[in-house]
C-alpha cells in the first residue's frame, strides 16, 4: 500500500471516530478567536505580553511573528478566562520595571479585565524584590527580553506546568486587585 492509500484509510478512521462521538472536543474550530501578545527589545524599551491558561496551569505557546527586536505573539484560543502577563521596561520611568497580571475574559465581544495586580520595581535581579511573588511571576520576569536586540527566552515557560498550590497563590495575588511598588510598605 502506498502513502496516499494509507493516508486515506487514516482519514476514514478519524472520520468514524468523530462521527461516533469518541473524538469530540469541548469547542469547535469556529469558536476559536485570535489574541495578540507582543515582545520588544530596543534601547530604552523592553516589553512582553503572554497568555496563561488557568485550565492547563501553564503559559500558552503562541506563534511568534517578527524580528529579533520586536514582533507579535499570535494566539488562537477558545473564549474564556485567562491570565494576561504584561512586562514593560522604560528606562526613564520611576521605577522603570512593571509587571501587570490581569484576569481577563476573552469573548467574541472583546476583552474584559476582571482583576489585576500591578508590580512596579527597580531591581533587575530575579532573586531580589520579585522573588517574593508566585513562581509564575518570577519565571515570566526571567523570560523577558534582557538586552538590546534580544528575543525573550520563552521555551522554558511553555513547558512548565505549575502545581495547583502555585496557581492558587497567583490567583490570590491577582484577586487582591492592588498596586505593589518596591520600597513601599503594603498595608
Amino acid at each position: 500500500m502506498d502513502f496516499v492509500g494509507l493516508r486515506f484509510i487514516c482519514l476514514l478512521c478519524t472520520f468514524s471516530i468523530v462521527e461516533m462521538g469518541w473524538g469530540k472536543m469541548s469547542g469547535s474550530v469556529s469558536e476559536l478567536m485570535e489574541y495578540r501578545g507582543y515582545y520588544q527589545s530596543t534601547t530604552n524599551i523592553r516589553r512582553l505580553r503572554l497568555l496563561y491558561s488557568l485550565k492547563n496551569r501553564k503559559f500558552i505557546k503562541g506563534y511568534l511573528h517578527g524580528s529579533r527586536t520586536s514582533g507579535d505573539i499570535l494566539y488562537r484560543v477558545f473564549p474564556g478566562k485567562y491570565l494576561e502577563f504584561d512586562y514593560s521596561y522604560w528606562n526613564k520611568a520611576d521605577p522603570p520595571r512593571q509587571i501587570k497580571v490581569r484576569l481577563v475574559s476573552l469573548s467574541k465581544e472583546g476583552i474584559k479585565t476582571l482583576n489585576q495586580v500591578v508590580i512596579q520595581f527597580y531591581d533587575k535581579d530575579p532573586s531580589g524584590f520579585i522573588s517574593q511573588f508566585p513562581r509564575q511571576v518570577v519565571d515570566f520576569f526571567d523570560a523577558r527580553p534582557k538586552y538590546y536586540h534580544s528575543k525573550p527566552v520563552l521555551e522554558p515557560l511553555f513547558t512548565t506546568i505549575y502545581t495547583e498550590e502555585e496557581q492558587d497563590a497567583l490567583l490570590r495575588l491577582v484577586m487582591s486587585n492592588s498596586e505593589i511598588r518596591e520600597g513601599e510598605e503594603v498595608e
